[in-house]
């Protein structure tokens, strides 16, 4: 029988695939404002992303806080989850603001500039795939402490770790 932890990876994996690929829609937007706004493509990410966010999220704290204690000292553990559960608030407010935006863009009544709608989109992609990028690290170094790897407390690990 399988890991239902490892299981929990793969399903995360899924997830962050397609808030990358969300990302990358995000960056077509913001980089070719203020051209033609397609409305259907809107509607998806608004419809998609804060269920997605939030999916993300619950396996995130199913698969890798509870797992944390595999590469992490107890002293350093509450504080990690605390950074990461603040993360994760910060995160799903920001796409409630992209939401509302690509909402109200599609919907032709957006009151913000071309300017501050690039800021907000580039703002919340770019601190996405940070985000996305600093939990991947913490997956490969919980994949490796379950495969019985000594895991490597170096700075670049805890520095991953802390970012998150």
């Amino acid at each position: 029988m399988r890991n239902p932890i490892l299981n929990s990876f793969e399903e995360l994996e899924s997830c962050y695939d397609q808030l990358m690929s969300w990302c990358d829609v995000l960056q077509a937007i913001a980089d070719f404002l203020p051209c033609h706004i397609d409305e259907s493509l809107c509607g998806r990410i608004s419809r998609g992303l804060i269920p997605l966010l939030l999916t993300t999220h619950q396996l995130e704290e199913r698969s890798i806080s509870s797992a944390l204690g595999l590469i992490m000292e107890v002293e350093e553990l509450a504080d990690a989850r605390e950074r990461r559960y603040a993360g994760r608030l910060f995160d799903l407010d920001a796409a409630q603001h992209v939401v509302f935006t690509l909402e109200t863009l599609s919907e032709g009544r957006c009151r913000l500039s071309w300017e501050a709608v690039g800021y907000q989109l580039r703002s919340f992609f770019c601190s996405m795939r940070r985000h996305i990028k600093s939990e991947r690290e913490i997956i490969r170094l919980l994949r490796r402490a379950m495969d019985g790897e000594p895991a490597s407390r170096s700075h670049d690990a805890t520095a991953q770790t802390d970012a998150a």
